[in-house]
């Protein structure tokens, strides 16, 4: 991690609600913010909510799924800051509640390719710029469903494991530099996705998507507060982590 000059974090999805919040508490530890998110509105919202000066902040209006437009906010996190401390790989989709059989595969592709297409894709450019900038700490948005199934939403689901494998992978590529590459895995959080995907269980089913334990849901804060950890030194002996954030649903 940077010494005494003052770090750099790329975030994607930084227009939702949990890479808001991650953006938000960046912005008040002193982070300087290369923000990514293909919603421009949402993204200038987002920004001017910050609590950090105009210039520590800059916006990117891309899609997580084009390796150029990826590449590209990596360079200009280089070119502009001279530097690049932390990458959080937030952006993401829920894909549809439907049975496997009835799953379309145009959504199932989508889903995998904003899911781990980016995330890929955030890897592969992020990871040469945190070496060349002499270490620093790549963090993965996974879920629960990462480690667990989920009745209904086979792709959601396989494209978080398939998050989770791409950590592990990278992690051990890491061992030996300075870059660590870690996941936090929330469970349900309480954003526009949760909402979308309790809508899609309620028309189909008559009910939101069933829970082993009420644990009361997440708040994009606490994701926020872990992924802020998990980018500082004291996270510096962390690597190939994935830290589950659900309430202790997942225990049952």
């Amino acid at each position: 991690m940077a010494g005494a000059q003052q770090r750099v974090a790329l975030v994607t999805g930084a227009a939702g609600g949990i890479g808001g919040a991650i953006a938000a508490v960046l912005a008040g530890q002193g982070w300087r913010l290369v923000l990514v998110d293909r919603d421009s509105a949402a993204l200038m919202a987002a920004a001017q909510s910050l609590p950090a000066p105009a210039e520590d902040v800059d916006m990117l209006v891309a899609d997580v799924t084009d390796e150029e437009a990826v590449a590209g906010a990596v360079r200009h996190a280089m070119h502009r800051h001279g530097r690049l401390d932390g990458c959080v790989s937030n952006a993401g989709a829920a894909g549809l509640v439907r049975p496997v059989e009835e799953y379309p595969l145009e959504i199932f592709q989508h889903t995998l390719a904003v899911n781990v297409t980016g995330t890929f894709l955030c890897l592969k450019h992020a990871l040469p710029a945190l070496r060349a900038s002499g270490g620093g700490s790549f963090v993965a948005i996974g879920s629960t469903s990462s480690v667990r199934g989920r009745a209904n939403l086979s792709g959601y689901v396989a494209s978080k494991h398939a998050v989770l494998g791409l950590v592990r992978s990278a992690a051990l590529e890491q061992v030996g530099t300075l870059v660590r590459v870690n996941a936090v895995l929330p469970g349900p959080t309480q954003t526009a996705m949760i909402d979308s995907i309790n809508a899609m269980a309620a028309e189909r089913e008559g009910g939101a998507i069933r829970r082993a334990v009420a644990a009361p849901l997440g708040q994009p804060e606490d994701v926020a507060g872990t992924v802020a950890f998990l980018l500082s030194d004291a996270a510096r002996h962390m690597n190939g982590a994935a830290l589950v954030l659900d309430g202790g649903s997942i225990l049952a």
